[in-house]
């Protein structure tokens, strides 16, 4: 198994090249709310046992697939088309404003007919000392399939990004989401023409054609293997991506966490090792930005083990920046290799 890792020229050359590369982005666009509440404000209330959560900030991000889309525009491609569903109701609004102020196209999020758009609220609680502490998520999702009427228009929109891009990257994450039977035999049938890759946890299977970037558990789970809670070597674990090549029949990309990732195709592998992270490190949404800066660097140099060397350094970045998802730029990613060198 062979090691690879970029020079400063090839790091130089990837991301002049990102910027000629024309992207779409399809799954599901999801709010990231974080409510802080100070406890040392509570009062106990009057008509129940119970102390509320004074709420004293309130932020939000993309998440979901709208973190790969904040993602892929932060490295600054020639064209980013995102293509989504969203509902009608405050949080899409506050979604789609959040996207619009920071420059990225909301033309592709489709109003659904009926649904809600997926959020992930948190509620972080602080008090006396420095800890903070997050209570369980509230989360909001569909629990019925896209209507015919809206998968139409999601296809429609597709096929039109389908002419202009050199690449889609699929995230496919909810179970009634963007990503219908439909659209994934669809974007099988384009991944004969243009690369597509595919980040889905349950879902990985049911595309063909396609590259997918699961973890290592999501890829033992596609060839029928549990592994959860096993300490696997980084050889057992390319054992799983060959079968998973060669059982659909592409290149598969393996995200190993600390241990970094692999590119599998043929009979070869190639082992991109993490980059160096000091804690404390937040590990939520690094795969979002491993995802896009995969897509983009693969886009832009046609090399599948220099793309993930790549991906693993913008991963670098972002699980550096604590209590939210982030987003890594080519100066920021230039700035990691540097400290990685040391």
């Amino acid at each position: 198994m062979d090691k690879v890792y970029l020079t400063r020229e090839e790091l130089i050359d990837i991301s002049e090249k990102i910027k000629k590369v024309k992207i779409c982005v399809i799954g599901d666009a999801c709010l990231d709310l974080y409510w802080r509440a100070d406890m040392k404000l509570s009062r106990l209330s009057r008509e129940t046992p119970h102390y509320p959560l004074p709420v004293v900030d309130e932020t939000y991000t993309p998440g979901g697939c709208g973190n790969v889309m904040n993602n892929v525009h932060a490295l600054g491609p020639q064209k980013l088309i995102p293509l989504s569903a969203i509902g009608s109701d405050w949080r899409g609004f506050l979604l789609s404003s959040w996207m619009q102020e920071h420059g990225i196209d909301t033309e592709g999020l489709v109003r659904r007919e009926q649904g809600v758009t997926p959020c992930y609220c948190k509620p972080i609680r602080m008090g006396i000392s420095d800890v903070c502490y997050e209570d369980p998520r509230l989360d909001f999702e569909n629990f019925e399939m896209l209507s015919g009427e809206d998968e139409d228009k999601v296809l429609q929109m597709l096929e039109e990004a389908a002419k202009e891009v050199d690449i889609i990257a699929v995230s496919d994450q909810y179970r009634c989401g963007v990503i219908t039977p439909k659209i994934r035999k669809r974007l099988s049938e384009l991944a004969e023409k243009l690369p597509v890759v595919v980040d889905s946890r349950e879902k990985a299977t049911e595309y063909t054609g396609v590259i997918v970037k699961p973890n290592e558990v999501e890829a033992a789970f596609a060839i029928g293997r549990d592994i959860t809670g096993l300490d696997l070597s980084i050889d057992e674990y390319a054992q799983i991506g060959q079968e998973l090549q060669h059982k659909n029949n592409r290149p598969v990309v393996v995200t190993l966490g600390s241990l970094g990732s692999l590119w599998c195709e043929g009979e070869e592998t190639w082992l991109a090792p993490t980059v160096k992270a000091e804690p404390p490190v937040d590990i939520v949404g690094a795969g979002d930005t491993f995802l896009s800066a995969f897509c983009c660097a693969f886009a832009a140099c046609g090399n599948g083990p220099k793309a993930l060397a790549f991906a693993n350094l913008a991963s670098g970045v972002t699980v550096k920046k604590i209590g939210t998802t982030g987003t890594a730029t080519l100066e920021e990613i230039m700035k990691k290799w540097e400290e990685n060198q040391r």
